[in-house]
């Protein structure tokens, strides 16, 4: 089945195709895990919902026809305004969860990078800004230490970073 064949199908038809399902859909990320001694590159997140405070690795949406290294070599553009060398991709995750009350679906790639500005390397945590249609959106970014994460630490997600990290 291609999409050119889905042009009459019906709605349900075409959600069965490109993985969603009703107002459900699986979301391709690619992710970049740049390593600085111990510590790791994240970016703070906020569940309100959950009153929660977390982490995750830069990077973000891989678009159709785009690859994951891609992806991420925009994402750190547009998030950080920063180049990356995109090496290996070390794990391929999924990850089901729940965020602001609503379940979540994400295959995750996840790919050793490391920044090509030095300077980034030197900072300790810092506010990026990214311009987006309509909005302005501030990334709270941060090197925090690998052993950090997990039992009474800091929340890392997807939580199966957290035992990649320990290997």
């Amino acid at each position: 089945m291609s999409p050119d064949s889905l042009a009459g199908a019906a709605p349900a038809a075409r959600a069965a195709y490109d993985g969603r399902v009703g107002d459900h859909h699986i979301r391709p990320l690619a992710l970049a895990l740049i390593r600085r001694g111990d510590e790791i590159l994240v970016e703070e997140g906020r569940d309100e919902t959950k009153d929660e405070t977390f982490f995750r690795l830069l990077g973000g949406t891989i678009e159709f026809g785009e690859l994951g290294a891609d992806a991420i070599r925009r994402e750190l553009q547009e998030e950080l305004a920063a180049e990356v060398e995109v090496k290996a991709r070390v794990a391929t995750l999924e990850n089901v969860f729940t965020w602001e009350g609503s379940v979540r679906h994400e295959i995750v790639l996840v790919y050793e990078c490391t920044l090509r500005d030095a300077a980034l390397n030197s900072r300790d945590q810092w506010t990026a800004h990214e311009e987006s249609p309509g909005r302005r959106i501030a990334h709270k970014i941060a090197w925090k230490r690998t052993d950090g994460f997990g039992a009474g630490g800091d929340i890392l997600y997807p939580e199966a970073l957290t035992t990649l990290l320990r290997r």
